[in-house]
């Protein structure tokens, strides 16, 4: 199982949200940069990164910093938050972003992303739906849609295996968790599929039952800056 370090950044700093919830963020550090070379040093090369200005806003304004990150050597950087348009694709893959990930255009507009995907690779993206319940949740979580999580996901298949990262909005940051039934049966709908489980990952145990389930990679936020998972005991999974 990959597993993929989090680091969310918000006015320039490394932040988490519960739940979702811009109101009450907590800050962990006032530099992304720093964090990501403490996750590269403990054995973690590939860092799942959020703009959370850009996912709430639309608006990538944190670029300068995710630069930083990819410009450190043995970094490999998915990111997302605030990817709206071509340009959008064209100014993360420039700055070396090795996977872009896509939620609220990928949901309302699948037609948009899969010319994407034509122009650049199924390689370059990962798919972003976040679930609160049967719900899917865009704009940086302030918005529902109505669209089918098995539609959404049958469409960014036909292309090529492109991962999906699916997210529990009710279990993220919150430490109770990860969501195995809703992993499973995605799993057993779409066997094969490259699915990214995040939300809710608070132990060794819970890596290893989503381990266990078929998943492919994890991405693991708060349980890391509080010191809940021990990271040379994580690193033992991580492949």
């Amino acid at each position: 199982m990959l597993i993929l370090p989090a680091i969310d950044i918000l006015d320039g700093k490394c932040v988490r949200l519960r739940q979702g919830d811009f109101q009450s963020p907590t800050v962990y550090s006032d530099s992304p940069e720093a964090t990501a070379r403490m996750f590269l040093s403990s054995g973690f090369p590939f860092l799942h990164v959020v703009d959370l200005d850009g996912a709430r806003d639309g608006t990538g304004r944190n670029t300068e910093a995710i630069a930083s990150l990819v410009a450190i050597k043995g970094i490999s950087v998915q990111t997302g938050g605030g990817v709206r348009n071509n340009d959008d694709v064209k100014r993360l893959l420039n700055i070396g972003v090795q996977r872009i990930v896509t939620g609220s255009v990928a949901v309302k507009d699948p037609e948009t992303v899969l010319r994407w995907i034509s122009e650049y690779g199924p390689h370059r993206f990962t798919i972003a739906l976040d679930l609160r319940g049967d719900t899917i949740a865009t704009e940086g979580w302030t918005t529902d849609d109505h669209h089918s999580v098995q539609d959404l996901i049958g469409w960014y298949q036909e292309p090529g295996n492109i991962p999906i990262l699916c997210t529990d909005i009710e279990r993220d940051g919150m430490m109770s968790g990860p969501n195995i039934d809703l992993y499973r049966k995605l799993l057993a709908g779409f066997p094969g599929i490259e699915l990214i489980a995040s939300g809710g990952i608070s132990s060794i145990d819970d890596v290893k039952l989503l381990r266990g389930a078929g998943v492919s990679a994890a991405v693991i936020g708060k349980a890391l800056y509080e010191g809940a998972i021990d990271l040379d005991d994580l690193r033992k999974l991580n492949d």
